[in-house]
Protein backbone atom coordinates (compact mmCIF):
# COMPACT_ATOMS: atom_id res chain seq x y z
CA UNK A 1 0.00 0.00 0.00
CA UNK A 2 1.21 3.47 -0.84
CA UNK A 3 2.26 5.47 2.19
CA UNK A 4 0.41 8.78 2.22
CA UNK A 5 1.97 11.60 4.17
CA UNK A 6 -0.37 13.16 6.68
CA UNK A 7 0.34 16.86 6.30
CA UNK A 8 3.99 16.58 7.17
CA UNK A 9 5.00 13.44 8.90
CA UNK A 10 5.74 9.79 8.73
CA UNK A 11 2.75 7.60 8.01
CA UNK A 12 1.16 6.17 11.16
CA UNK A 13 4.56 4.90 12.19
CA UNK A 14 8.00 4.63 10.75
CA UNK A 15 7.48 0.89 10.88
CA UNK A 16 10.93 -0.13 12.06
CA UNK A 17 11.60 -2.92 14.51
CA UNK A 18 14.55 -3.82 16.64
CA UNK A 19 17.29 -5.83 15.01
CA UNK A 20 20.76 -7.00 15.93
CA UNK A 21 21.80 -7.27 19.56
CA UNK A 22 20.98 -3.76 20.72
CA UNK A 23 19.64 -3.79 24.27
CA UNK A 24 16.23 -2.49 25.25
CA UNK A 25 15.81 1.18 25.99
CA UNK A 26 13.73 2.60 28.84
CA UNK A 27 10.10 1.68 28.23
CA UNK A 28 10.97 -0.96 25.67
CA UNK A 29 9.29 -3.80 27.54
CA UNK A 30 6.01 -1.89 27.65
CA UNK A 31 6.10 -1.16 23.93
CA UNK A 32 6.96 -4.74 23.01
CA UNK A 33 4.05 -5.99 25.11
CA UNK A 34 1.74 -3.48 23.38
CA UNK A 35 2.99 -4.73 20.02
CA UNK A 36 2.18 -8.33 20.94
CA UNK A 37 -1.30 -7.33 22.09
CA UNK A 38 -1.92 -5.38 18.88
CA UNK A 39 -0.89 -8.19 16.53
CA UNK A 40 -3.07 -10.66 18.45
CA UNK A 41 -6.24 -8.64 17.75
CA UNK A 42 -8.86 -10.08 15.42
CA UNK A 43 -10.05 -6.60 14.46
CA UNK A 44 -9.55 -2.94 15.27
CA UNK A 45 -9.74 0.61 13.96
CA UNK A 46 -6.57 2.69 14.11
CA UNK A 47 -7.09 6.44 14.09
CA UNK A 48 -4.50 9.16 13.61
CA UNK A 49 -5.50 12.63 14.79
CA UNK A 50 -3.81 15.91 13.94
CA UNK A 51 -3.36 17.39 17.41
CA UNK A 52 -3.06 20.93 16.06
CA UNK A 53 -6.57 20.84 14.62
CA UNK A 54 -8.24 17.92 16.38
CA UNK A 55 -9.18 16.49 12.98
CA UNK A 56 -8.82 12.87 11.93
CA UNK A 57 -5.96 12.64 9.44
CA UNK A 58 -5.94 8.91 8.75
CA UNK A 59 -7.81 5.76 9.66
CA UNK A 60 -7.12 2.07 9.13
CA UNK A 61 -9.82 -0.51 9.89
CA UNK A 62 -9.14 -4.23 9.71
CA UNK A 63 -10.68 -7.59 10.47
CA UNK A 64 -9.45 -11.17 9.98
CA UNK A 65 -12.02 -13.61 8.62
CA UNK A 66 -12.38 -17.29 9.52
CA UNK A 67 -9.50 -18.17 7.16
CA UNK A 68 -7.25 -15.50 8.66
CA UNK A 69 -7.54 -13.39 5.53
CA UNK A 70 -7.24 -9.70 6.30
CA UNK A 71 -10.05 -7.41 5.20
CA UNK A 72 -9.07 -3.77 5.57
CA UNK A 73 -9.87 -0.23 4.59
CA UNK A 74 -7.71 2.87 4.74
CA UNK A 75 -8.36 6.56 4.25
CA UNK A 76 -5.96 9.47 4.60
CA UNK A 77 -5.87 13.05 3.47
CA UNK A 78 -3.21 15.74 3.70
CA UNK A 79 -2.79 19.22 2.26
CA UNK A 80 -1.53 17.81 -1.03
CA UNK A 81 -2.88 14.29 -1.32
CA UNK A 82 -5.90 12.05 -0.75
CA UNK A 83 -5.73 8.27 -0.72
CA UNK A 84 -8.12 5.42 0.07
CA UNK A 85 -7.88 1.67 -0.28
CA UNK A 86 -10.04 -1.38 0.40
CA UNK A 87 -8.95 -5.02 0.16
CA UNK A 88 -11.00 -8.10 1.09
CA UNK A 89 -8.53 -10.76 -0.02
CA UNK A 90 -10.27 -11.32 -3.35
CA UNK A 91 -10.15 -7.85 -4.84
CA UNK A 92 -8.90 -4.40 -3.98
CA UNK A 93 -9.99 -0.88 -4.82
CA UNK A 94 -7.71 2.13 -4.65
CA UNK A 95 -8.42 5.85 -4.92
CA UNK A 96 -5.58 8.30 -5.33
CA UNK A 97 -6.02 11.98 -6.07
CA UNK A 98 -9.03 11.64 -8.33
CA UNK A 99 -8.27 8.25 -9.89
CA UNK A 100 -9.82 4.87 -9.01
CA UNK A 101 -8.16 1.55 -9.82
CA UNK A 102 -9.15 -2.08 -9.24
CA UNK A 103 -7.29 -5.37 -8.92
CA UNK A 104 -8.42 -8.96 -8.41
CA UNK A 105 -6.84 -12.08 -7.00
CA UNK A 106 -4.53 -13.47 -9.66
CA UNK A 107 -3.41 -10.08 -10.93
CA UNK A 108 0.36 -9.65 -10.82
CA UNK A 109 0.40 -6.89 -8.19
CA UNK A 110 -2.48 -8.10 -6.04
CA UNK A 111 -1.64 -8.97 -2.44
CA UNK A 112 -3.80 -11.04 -0.10
CA UNK A 113 -2.79 -10.23 3.46
CA UNK A 114 -3.03 -12.76 6.29
CA UNK A 115 -1.65 -13.15 9.80
CA UNK A 116 1.38 -14.88 8.29
CA UNK A 117 1.70 -12.17 5.62
CA UNK A 118 0.54 -9.12 7.58
CA UNK A 119 -0.30 -5.72 6.22
CA UNK A 120 2.28 -3.17 7.49
CA UNK A 121 -0.36 -1.29 9.47
CA UNK A 122 -1.74 -4.46 11.04
CA UNK A 123 1.75 -5.54 12.07
CA UNK A 124 3.94 -4.71 15.07
CA UNK A 125 5.72 -1.95 13.17
CA UNK A 126 2.68 0.28 13.62
CA UNK A 127 4.09 0.91 17.09
CA UNK A 128 7.55 2.27 16.41
CA UNK A 129 10.34 0.78 18.47
CA UNK A 130 13.84 0.77 16.99
CA UNK A 131 16.28 0.84 19.93
CA UNK A 132 19.37 1.04 17.74
CA UNK A 133 18.14 4.42 16.45
CA UNK A 134 17.03 5.92 19.76
CA UNK A 135 19.22 8.76 21.04
CA UNK A 136 17.29 9.51 24.24
CA UNK A 137 14.87 7.33 26.20
CA UNK A 138 12.81 7.96 29.32
CA UNK A 139 10.11 6.07 31.23
CA UNK A 140 8.29 8.03 33.92
CA UNK A 141 5.23 7.83 36.12
CA UNK A 142 2.85 10.67 35.36
CA UNK A 143 -0.65 11.63 36.35
CA UNK A 144 -2.87 8.94 34.86
CA UNK A 145 -0.26 6.33 34.07
CA UNK A 146 3.18 5.76 32.58
CA UNK A 147 4.79 7.85 29.86
CA UNK A 148 7.58 6.57 27.60
CA UNK A 149 9.50 9.05 25.45
CA UNK A 150 11.89 7.98 22.72
CA UNK A 151 13.87 10.52 20.71
CA UNK A 152 15.09 9.11 17.40
CA UNK A 153 17.86 9.87 14.96
CA UNK A 154 15.49 11.18 12.28
CA UNK A 155 17.91 10.57 9.43
CA UNK A 156 18.55 6.94 10.35
CA UNK A 157 14.85 6.06 10.50
CA UNK A 158 14.17 7.88 7.23
CA UNK A 159 11.62 10.33 8.63
CA UNK A 160 10.14 12.52 5.90
CA UNK A 161 7.77 15.44 5.48
CA UNK A 162 5.72 16.60 2.50
CA UNK A 163 7.33 20.03 2.48
CA UNK A 164 10.64 21.13 4.00
CA UNK A 165 13.15 19.03 5.92
CA UNK A 166 12.96 16.99 9.12
CA UNK A 167 15.00 18.23 12.06
CA UNK A 168 13.84 15.81 14.75
CA UNK A 169 11.44 12.99 15.54
CA UNK A 170 10.19 11.50 18.78
CA UNK A 171 7.53 9.05 19.90
CA UNK A 172 5.63 9.48 23.16
CA UNK A 173 3.68 6.50 24.48
CA UNK A 174 1.02 6.70 27.19
CA UNK A 175 0.14 3.61 29.20
CA UNK A 176 -2.32 3.22 32.04
CA UNK A 177 -1.16 2.19 35.50
CA UNK A 178 -1.48 -1.49 34.50
CA UNK A 179 0.82 -1.03 31.52
CA UNK A 180 -1.91 -1.11 28.86
CA UNK A 181 -1.38 1.22 25.92
CA UNK A 182 -3.76 4.19 25.80
CA UNK A 183 -2.31 6.01 22.77
CA UNK A 184 0.95 7.25 21.33
CA UNK A 185 2.06 10.50 19.72
CA UNK A 186 4.47 10.87 16.82
CA UNK A 187 6.04 14.33 16.84
CA UNK A 188 8.09 15.66 13.97
CA UNK A 189 10.09 18.88 14.09
CA UNK A 190 10.73 20.32 10.63
CA UNK A 191 11.88 23.43 8.83
CA UNK A 192 9.97 24.82 5.88
CA UNK A 193 10.99 28.00 4.04
CA UNK A 194 13.12 29.07 6.97
CA UNK A 195 10.38 28.57 9.57
CA UNK A 196 10.31 25.95 12.31
CA UNK A 197 7.22 23.75 12.28
CA UNK A 198 6.13 20.97 14.65
CA UNK A 199 3.68 18.25 13.62
CA UNK A 200 2.01 16.21 16.35
CA UNK A 201 -0.16 13.23 15.46
CA UNK A 202 -1.88 10.96 17.98
CA UNK A 203 -2.50 7.30 17.18
CA UNK A 204 -5.25 5.40 19.00
CA UNK A 205 -6.20 1.76 18.55
CA UNK A 206 -9.99 1.67 18.90
CA UNK A 207 -12.82 -0.87 18.44
CA UNK A 208 -10.47 -3.65 19.50
CA UNK A 209 -11.99 -7.03 18.57
CA UNK A 210 -15.33 -5.29 17.95
CA UNK A 211 -15.32 -4.39 14.25
CA UNK A 212 -18.38 -5.99 12.67
CA UNK A 213 -17.99 -4.84 9.07
CA UNK A 214 -15.15 -3.23 7.16
CA UNK A 215 -16.65 -0.70 4.77
CA UNK A 216 -15.23 -0.04 1.32
CA UNK A 217 -13.74 3.44 1.68
CA UNK A 218 -13.32 3.72 -2.09
CA UNK A 219 -16.99 3.11 -2.88
CA UNK A 220 -18.02 6.74 -2.48
CA UNK A 221 -15.40 7.81 -5.02
CA UNK A 222 -16.67 5.23 -7.52
CA UNK A 223 -20.24 6.49 -7.11
CA UNK A 224 -19.33 10.16 -7.59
Amino acid sequence: MKKLFAAAMVIFAVGLSACGKVGDKAGGALIKQAREEYTSLDSARVVMTDMSTGEEAQSFTFKYDEKDTLVYSYYGKSANSEYAQYNNGLESFTYENGKVSHMSKGDADFVRYTRKLPHPQADAGLLIYSPENITEAKEETVDGGIKVTHVYDAEKIGAQVEEGSVKGFRAEYMFDNDGKLKYFDEITDAENNGSAVTYDYRVEITQQNSVDTVENTVKRFIEE
